[in-house]
């Protein structure tokens, strides 16, 4: 029993032996070790890249609702809905994407974007912004002169919101409202396709505000800035209340 036992020992060393005696056997052990460390490394990571890697959150974005056309300003695009937030997870957020519209404010589309397409900084620009572009339909713009009391030069600026009155010049006539909730296009001191979402425009100059109106507006505020003195008043920028007409929001 004791022989057969040290036979088997004998054996099984002289066919490891043999085995390491060769360089084909010790090739083979080598790139058996070398295949075992590679698997052992690679689980290690992975399992080192789960436990380790950022966690996916919901990240607020905003997205095109419609077709924008290339050129579309801010202001075009924020009055038609044409945007909406939404929540993506942070792994699908595109680089640049915006969560706060003041960040393109006075800008426009600088490319056709596409609905459901993520908005980005680089899919806008100050490039060519005209006051031209921010009209559409019956939407007007004027100019209208104002002193720098009158017209709060050097406070309003392009994107602010304001109610126009008129003062007749007789002590007797109270000043009255002509129209309420205009948007300013520009304004002399102040910084052209302006805040908030607002579009743009060139430099007016000189004590004249350029403001979006109705061609029935446009027709009063020229009456009354020939027959008297136009006064301007700064609205907040959210909530406001007051007086307001039909065609105010324009």
């Amino acid at each position: 029993m004791e022989a057969s036992t040290s036979t088997r020992k004998r054996a099984g060393s002289s066919l490891g032996a043999a085995m390491f005696s060769t360089r084909r056997g010790s090739i083979t052990t080598a790139i058996v070790a070398a295949l075992l460390a590679g698997i052992i490394l690679f689980a290690f990571v992975s399992s080192y890249n789960k436990s380790s890697g950022p966690a996916v959150v919901n990240t607020p974005v905003f997205v095109s609702s419609g077709y924008i056309p290339k050129g579309t300003p801010v202001t075009v695009i924020a009055s038609g809905s044409l945007i909406s937030r939404t929540t993506v997870p942070s792994t699908h957020v595109v680089t640049g994407a915006i969560a706060d519209p003041s960040a393109i404010k006075g800008e426009v589309a600088a490319n056709p974007i596409y609905p459901g397409q993520q908005l980005t900084a680089a899919d806008f620009t100050t490039a060519d912004v005209t006051i031209t572009s921010q009209l559409t339909g019956d939407q007007r713009a004027i100019a209208i002169p104002v002193g720098a009391a009158q017209g709060m030069i050097g406070f309003v600026q392009a994107g602010d919101r304001v109610d126009v009155m008129n003062d007749s010049g007789t002590s007797k006539a109270a000043a009255s409202t002509l129209a309420s909730n205009l948007l300013v296009l520009d304004a002399p001191g102040g910084t052209s396709s302006g805040g908030g979402l607002g579009g743009g425009g060139g430099s007016s100059g000189g004590t004249n505000l350029v403001l979006k109106v109705t061609p029935q507006q446009a027709a009063q505020l020229a009456s009354a800035a020939d027959s008297g003195r136009i006064w301007i008043t700064l609205r907040p920028p959210v909530g406001a209340l007051g007086t307001t007409n039909a065609n105010s929001k324009k």
